[in-house]
């Protein structure tokens, strides 16, 4: 594809992301990396041709795709300024007016692709990538699907999964607001500087349900404002149904 492979700068369960070069004009770009299976194949032919069809400031412009020697490529802009999860991890809990831009650009990112009839599935820090001026980009679509009225095909990241898609015995379905509880957790996250790992260390079921049951709040209530303990509350709610959509959603106030 006239790139040359260079340091991975990040891996998950969809391939590792690689920094290239592109030979012909030098510039630096992402390389993603799969191994050649059927369902990769299938996954990659997906993706790539969703990506394709977006069209939006804040979703990463598709630049190739390769197959080449069992392996699978995704060549996409690089984003000097990383993701989230590795900003937070270096730099610490990001303050409220950073939590506002980023709900704001993520939540008109997702109120786009909701429009077009799909819904991302995997809204977590490290999908949240900065450019160096600072802009946000959402990536990873390897988990979306067309939005229908009570979806099965469940699929996800604990802890930033929806309730209705983790506790399938207690849902007949999910649909776009998953992604609204999605954003809750990763907010939630980057305001407390930590993950909520939920379901790990437990040896009963019963218990992993019952801690899945309880909405994750925040701890210094009074480091935050009215606007935005009631703008997590009501994305981290629990009954789906009653959970805001996007469009109602609106981020809180810089």
């Amino acid at each position: 594809g006239g790139e040359r492979i260079l340091e991975c700068i990040g891996e998950g369960g969809s391939g590792q992301v690689h920094k290239a070069r592109n030979l012909k004009t030098g510039h630096l770009v992402a390389m993603k990396i799969q191994e050649w299976t059927h369902k990769n194949f299938k996954k990659f032919m997906i993706e790539s041709l969703l990506l394709q069809s977006l069209v939006h400031q804040n979703i990463p412009k598709l630049m190739g795709m390769y197959s080449w020697k069992g392996k699978l490529y995704i060549c996409m802009e690089l984003y000097a300024g990383g993701d989230l999860d590795d900003f937070y991890t270096r730099m610490g809990s990001l303050k409220e007016s950073q939590l506002a831009f980023v709900a704001k650009e993520v939540l008109e990112t997702l109120l786009y692709l909701h429009q077009k009839g799909y819904m991302h599935r995997d809204i977590k820090p490290p999908n949240i990538l900065l450019t160096d001026a600072g802009e946000v980009r959402l990536v990873d679509f390897g988990l979306m699907l067309k939005i229908k009225k009570k979806c099965k095909d469940r699929a996800g990241t604990i802890p930033y999964v929806a309730p209705e898609i983790a506790l399938e015995y207690f849902s007949d379905g999910f649909n776009e607001k998953c992604d609204v509880w999605s954003v809750g957790m990763t907010l939630l996250e980057l305001a407390e500087g930590g993950s909520y790992l939920l379901g790990t260390s437990k040896n009963s079921i019963l218990e992993d349900l019952a801690e899945m049951m309880e909405v994750p709040r925040l701890t210094k209530r009074d480091k935050w404002s009215p606007v935005f303990r009631s703008f997590l509350e009501d994305a981290l709610t629990l009954d789906p149904a009653m959970r805001p959509s996007v469009e109602v959603t609106m981020p809180f106030p810089a």
